[in-house]
């Protein structure tokens, strides 16, 4: 399973933080959504 991010030496802690911060900006973005449909602000 050769993937091209093993192959350019990537930081993985680096990829784990950018992974956590897309899906906690995912969460936010829902939330609100969910807000707005029921008419919150």
């Amino acid at each position: 399973m050769l993937t091209p991010l093993a192959a350019t030496g990537v930081d993985w802690s680096e990829v784990h933080a950018v992974r956590l911060l897309g899906i906690a900006l995912a969460v936010l973005f829902l939330l609100w959504a969910i807000r707005r449909m029921f008419g919150g602000k």
